[in-house]
Order: structure tokens, then sequence, then C-alpha cells
């Protein structure tokens, strides 16, 4: 299963990471400004946002084999529609908005239902080596966008093939989920424990008023708001940084692009084992103020490094590509020690009934935060002459504020059966 989840993972990011290299050819067949760029790449995140919380409710309610490919089919299919909504620089770009939310409202049902799945499989002490491996293939799909890119536009010389060559791979993922996947350890693969009438819920039984009133749900969103500031910014800028800054093409973007993205995965996975191994040597099992502690301490690690790196690159944008390479490097690397923060506190705070939607609800405005971001720094860099370093600045501030609040407000035990 934990295969499959990554699997699911690299190729969504593949279909994500599309938008953020075709947005250079893109931009320039059509003329698009900074802002314009900052609306088509913050739409995907606005679809993601707006089925997040359906998606996290179901996710305890439904088949999350069969949930997970209601997901895959939509944003595979949004992402081969893309070419097809903008034709000319006199078109709206209003249906390419469209089919950028769908892919997001497609790709938000992945992480809720695989926080269910994960709930299903996995034991106390493999969560955070388990979360670790499913965001490395985030990672490792952005690696493989990013080499794989530059091939399909010198191949096909048209920006368009690489949402048909992406889309219609994802579609092949249908097929393991369809036929192989299981919903728990003790399903079938043709039978389901969660359709029972007895388990069935409605949406007011879910624990909202307690979600909402928990500090260590609050701590989670604010951990997440943060991350999710400079993970969005990171995704949908870092090329036009480059070529801004350096004048620097889409392969070699995609070329400076990579080291970050293995730092991430490397990174998250020596998070997640170590924060595991930690783990394995509390005496008591129901300790939770060890718990607790290894939370904090990961998750601060997981913002406060990021911070100091673009803090740096704020106040002095290297010369160099391959300088500034390395503080995007620096950024990427230890964000991904989230996974053993906020990430795997979600495990800890909720059985797998309720997993997926406290998700979903500490998820949902940090994904609006991210997509605000991503659009506000459109704006930031027109307004100011495409200078980078008020953005840096900013989102080292951000990282700061999210660990803090972390720090002061989270707990590890468990509200949410």
């Amino acid at each position: 299963m934990l295969g499959l989840l990554w699997l699911t993972a690299c190729l969504s990011a593949i279909d994500r990471i599309a938008m953020s290299v075709a947005i250079i050819p893109m931009a320039e067949e059509f003329q698009f400004t900074d802002t314009t760029k900052g609306s088509i790449s913050s739409l995907l995140s606005f679809g993601y946002a707006l089925v997040i919380l359906p998606a996290g409710f179901l996710a305890g309610q439904w088949s999350p084999r069969l949930l997970m490919a209601s997901g895959i089919a939509l944003w595979s299919l949004a992402t081969i529609a893309t070419p097809l909504t903008i034709v000319s620089a006199a078109s709206s770009i209003g249906p390419l908005l469209i089919a950028r939310m769908l892919v997001g409202a497609g790709e938000s049902i992945l992480l809720p239902t695989s926080t269910r799945l994960l709930n299903e499989w996995t034991s106390v002490n493999e969560k955070s080596r388990a979360l670790a491996f499913l965001f490395s293939g985030f990672q490792s799909g952005t690696i493989v966008a990013l080499l794989l890119s530059p091939v399909i536009l010198d191949f096909f010389g048209d920006w368009r093939e690489l949402f048909y060559v992406y889309g219609s791979g994802s579609l092949l993922l249908l097929l393991p989920w369809l036929f192989l996947a299981k919903d728990s350890p003790t399903t079938s693969k043709e039978g389901n424990d969660f359709y029972s009438n007895d388990d069935q819920l409605s949406i007011k039984d879910a624990p909202w008023k307690e979600i909402i009133q928990s500090k260590g749900a609050w701590a989670m969103f604010l951990a997440h708001s943060a991350k999710n500031w400079g993970n969005y910014l990171a995704l949908a800028w870092t090329p036009t940084f480059y070529l801004e800054q350096y004048g620097i093409g889409v392969r070699g973007s995609a070329w400076l692009s990579i080291l970050p993205c293995v730092a991430g995965v490397v990174g998250g996975i020596i998070a997640g084992t170590s924060a595991d191994a930690i783990g394995q040597r509390i005496v008591d099992s129901k300790d939770e103020t060890a718990r607790t502690n290894i939370r904090k301490l990961f998750q601060s690690i997981g913002l406060l490094v990021p911070a100091l790196s673009l803090g740096l690159l704020a106040w002095h944008i290297p010369e160099q590509a391959w300088a500034a390479q390395l503080y995007v490097a620096v950024n990427i690397g230890f964000l991904s020690f989230n996974s053993a923060g906020y990430d795997a506190a979600n495990q800890e705070k909720s059985g797998p009934k309720w997993a997926g939607l406290l998700y979903s609800v500490t998820s949902l405005p940090a994904v609006l935060i991210g997509t605000g971001a991503t659009y506000l720094t459109g704006r930031i860099l027109d307004a100011n002459g495409q200078d980078w370093s008020l953005v840096f600045g900013l989102n080292a501030l951000i990282y700061v504020l999210g660990a803090i609040s972390f720090i002061i407000l989270y707990d590890s035990k468990k509200e949410f059966e």
C-alpha cells in the first residue's frame, strides 16, 4: 500500500509541476504578466481548497480505494484538458483557470485519503517514516518532471504536450487502485469495511466544535500554513526566479531545481527515520509529553532552518545562480522535516475515523494561505520591479511565526477517536 501511495504522490506532483515549467513558454506566447502567472498558479490551490474538506470527511466514510481513484480520474482528465482551454493571446484565461481548479480539486483527495490509509496500515512507531516516504513521492515526482519536461518540450516543440503526456500517464494509476488496492489489511480486494450502515455518519456527526477548539489542531494549522507559504512559492515561482534573476530558461531552471528536490527527499527520510527511532526509545508508550517534544523538535527544525536560509537570501541575492540554488536547497530540504512535525501529529491526534477530516480541517485554511501567497508574490514582483528580496524576507518571517505557534500550542494527546 505504501508503495502505491508513493507512486500516486509522485504522479500527482508531475501533473502539478507541468504548469510551473509550461508557464514560461506560455507567458512568452500569450504575453502573461507576473500577476497573470500568479493567478494561473494559484487557481490550482483554490480548487484544492474547495474540495479538501468534503474529501476529508468522505475519507472516513467511503472506500478510500475508490475515493482515491475518483480523484486520480479528475485531476488526470483536467490535466489533459488544460491546453485545450486557451488558443491565442486574445483568448480569455477563464477556461484555463477552471481547468487548473479541477486539477487541484482532484489532487485534494490524495492526502486526506492517504492519511486514512496510513492510519489503518501503520503502527504508532512507523508514522513518521511512512509519512516521510509518502512525501518523498512528491519530491521525486518534481525531480522527474523537471528532468523530463525539457526533453518533452524539445521532442515535441510545444508546451501543450506536457499536459497530454503527464495526464495520460496518471490515468494508468486507476488500474492498481481499482483492481489491486485494499481499504485496510483486514479487507479483501472486493470487500470494504466502510460501507456498513452502522458505521455511516452524517457530516453533522463530525467533531467540528472539538477540532476548532483544540489548541493542537490550531498548532497544526498554523505550522501547515507557514510551510505552505514557502512550499507553494517554491513550486510555482522558482523557475520564474531563475529566469528573471539570472536569465535562465526552462532547461536551466529545471536543472537548478533538482538539487532542492533531492534535498527534500533526503531530509524527509532522515527526519522520519530519526523521529520514529527516538519514539521507539520512549519507555512508556503513553508518555504524551515525550511525543509532544519530538513533534516540537522536528517542527522547529522544519521551519526555523528554512527561515534562516531564506532570510540570508533576502539579505543578499547571490550573483551566481548556483549559490542561490544552495539556499533554495536548504529551504526545501529542511521543510521536509515537517513530515515528523505537524504531518505526523495528525496521526497522533486522531483515530482512523477522523484522521482524514482532521487533516482537511487543518489544511483548508493553510491551502488558502498558500494560494494567497502565490498570487501575492506576482503582485509584489509587478509592483517592485521584480525585486525578490521582499518575497524571500516575508517568507522567512512567516516560517518563524509558524514555528513559534506550534511550540506554544501543540500537545500529542489523542482527542478525536
